[in-house]
């Protein structure tokens, strides 16, 4: 087991140890690398990861899964410190977890299943604890709720009204694909034909099989995640609102408004305040 707690010191990768690498940067670039099994999760900003042509932007909503063998590169650029969390799984760990499949590799939304043991993890390193035994341990655990989330994701493909099983898991991949280029623009002019080139199919198709798999249109999906980004800059920044509004590419500060309210019954500004008064109360016990 190695264990990390600087990305300067981001390693080449060993293929026989599992390695935990945590710590907070604004600028880092790794890669490329052909990894082990590896899981990676981000607070406070954004990390790009580069695989196989395409950028998938981790970020705090959600985290990313790659299979053993794939080349990857990493790259965080932001004005302020953002924590970066990725466990690699060593193939003899991966051996113990009767089982183990090849994983899904796109974005997955925070979950009750894998997260908190991903937040686990990152609490007791933030604590300083340096028990290599403990860390192995909860990377077994992990591992079978990384199981846990395949199966159930294998199931949600299995209930998509399509014929063919095989039809089914090449819809959800390239819906993945759209979804992980929304995810990673969100803040841009994304229009439906654009995102039906990416996962190869036409606009109908693309539209008709996102609906079906989100239960939302690609338009409301974009809404949700920009919504998501601006509630967390108000809260944990103190940028002026017409930044925010245009940082999370809505181009009114109306729009913000009204979205914001839609979501938390609050304005921005009483939402700002309401986090403010919070961090007051618990800094005066």
């Amino acid at each position: 087991m190695l264990l990390l707690r600087s990305l300067s010191e981001y390693p080449a990768p060993d293929s026989t140890e599992s390695r935990i690498v945590w710590g907070r940067s604004r600028h880092a670039e790794f890669g490329p690398f052909a990894q082990p099994l590896s899981i990676r999760a981000v607070w406070g900003g954004t990390q790009h990861c580069h695989v196989d042509g395409r950028t998938i932007a981790v970020d705090d909503d959600n985290f990313l899964i790659l299979n053993h063998g794939r080349i990857c590169s990493t790259s965080i650029h932001a004005a302020h410190p953002v924590e970066s969390l990725t466990i690699c799984f060593s193939p003899e760990l991966v051996a113990r977890v009767q089982g183990a499949p090849e994983f899904i590799e796109n974005l997955q939304a925070h979950d009750r299943v894998v997260s908190p043991v991903l937040r686990f993890i990152r609490a007791h390193l933030e604590r300083g604890v340096v028990d290599e035994a403990w860390y192995e341990e909860q990377l077994v655990f992990l591992l079978e709720r990384m199981r846990s989330l395949q199966t159930r994701l294998l199931e949600q493909i299995d209930r998509i009204a399509l014929v063919r099983p095989a039809t089914r898991r090449e819809a959800f991949r390239r819906i993945g694909l759209a979804t992980d280029f929304l995810q990673a623009n969100y803040a841009q002019e994304v229009d439906l034909g654009e995102l039906a080139r990416i996962a190869y199919l036409s606009k109908y198709h693309f539209l008709r099989l996102f609906t079906l798999i989100h239960g939302m249109t690609p338009w409301k999906y974009l809404q949700r995640k920009r919504v998501d980004v601006a509630v967390r800059l108000l809260e944990s920044t103190q940028l002026p609102i017409s930044e925010v509004t245009a940082s999370v590419g809505f181009a009114f500060e109306s729009t913000l408004l009204r979205q914001v309210r839609r979501r938390t019954k609050l304005s921005p500004r009483q939402l700002r305040f309401r986090t403010l008064d919070g961090k007051c109360a618990i800094a005066a016990r």
